[in-house]
């Protein structure tokens, strides 16, 4: 999966929200090389993972290993990208990450776990 860095270095600051249906989805914020993408609806969230790119069922470690390719590039390119449920960060991606013990397992110093707890619940309700 390529990132399309070029993109995220072109957007400098600011802020959107996406309606689907007139129900509030995502809200975007942007600024000084930080993304915080604020997820707002698990149904939509559901509905786009289920449309999948790639047809093939992928193992979990390569799941891990893809996400934490994504944020050595992030990192590479000195951009963070913050996913958050309803205001409360849950995973941090890229060159502000200060991951602790989530390093043993990832390999990674760009990938940081804000909200286990809520990351867990988020990932239960997307199944």
């Amino acid at each position: 999966m390529q990132i399309p860095i070029w993109l995220l270095h072109s957007l400098k600051f600011g802020e959107a929200s996406v309606l689907i249906d007139g129900i509030e989805t995502i809200q975007l914020r942007i600024e000084n090389k930080k993304i915080d993408i604020n997820l707002q609806n698990k149904k939509f969230v559901k509905d786009v993972l289920k449309v999948e790119v790639e047809p093939e069922k992928k193992s979990i470690l390569k799941k891990v290993q893809q996400l934490k390719d994504i944020a050595e590039e992030l990192k590479k390119e000195e951009l963070t990208v913050t996913f958050s449920h309803k205001g409360c960060a849950m995973l941090k991606l890229g060159a502000e990450a200060r991951p602790k013990l989530l390093r043993l397992v990832t390999l990674s110093k760009a990938i940081e776990i804000n909200n286990m707890g809520k990351l867990i619940q988020l990932i239960k309700d997307l199944r």
